[in-house]
């Protein structure tokens, strides 16, 4: 454990796995303020402690598209926490924790602002850029 704790890959593998989990921590509040906001709940109990009139068996749009930054989240920050945990240990070098693990938080942070504010082809780029840094981790642990 000690020889982990002193690993600079993994120090750079671990500070982005806490901003990456910040990050999706504010998404979940993202979608909890939008869904207060245009007071669209889902659950009848939600509508009458948070003030709404009635449960809407439809997302509002402004929650539908929150959800879908969460959803989106869900299905790809995960991946780098294994994938780049397995990296580390797998005795990766810590130039190349570096570049993966940054690269990775810093298209995701910036397919987070895309996503927010509707930016196409630039949400797309920043996916696939998040994409390749997965792709790369996993292709370099089997070879």
């Amino acid at each position: 454990m000690e020889d982990l704790i002193n690993n600079q890959g993994f120090h750079s593998y671990a500070v982005c796995s806490a901003i990456l989990a910040i990050k999706m921590l504010f998404t979940g509040n993202y979608t909890s303020i939008q869904r207060m906001r245009t007071k669209g709940f889902v659950n009848e109990e939600d509508a009458k402690a948070f003030g709404g009139d009635k449960a809407e068996p439809v997302e509002q749009p402004a929650v539908a598209h929150a959800l879908r930054i969460q959803r989106n989240d869900l299905e790809n920050i995960p991946l780098f926490f294994a994938m780049g945990l397995i990296f580390v240990l797998h005795g990766a070098s810590a130039t190349a924790v570096w570049w993966y693990s940054w690269t990775f938080t810093f298209a995701r942070l910036a397919h987070w602002v895309a996503y927010l504010n509707h930016l196409q082809p630039w949400r797309a780029i920043c996916y696939f850029i998040g994409y390749l840094c997965i792709l790369g981790m996993a292709v370099q642990i089997v070879f």
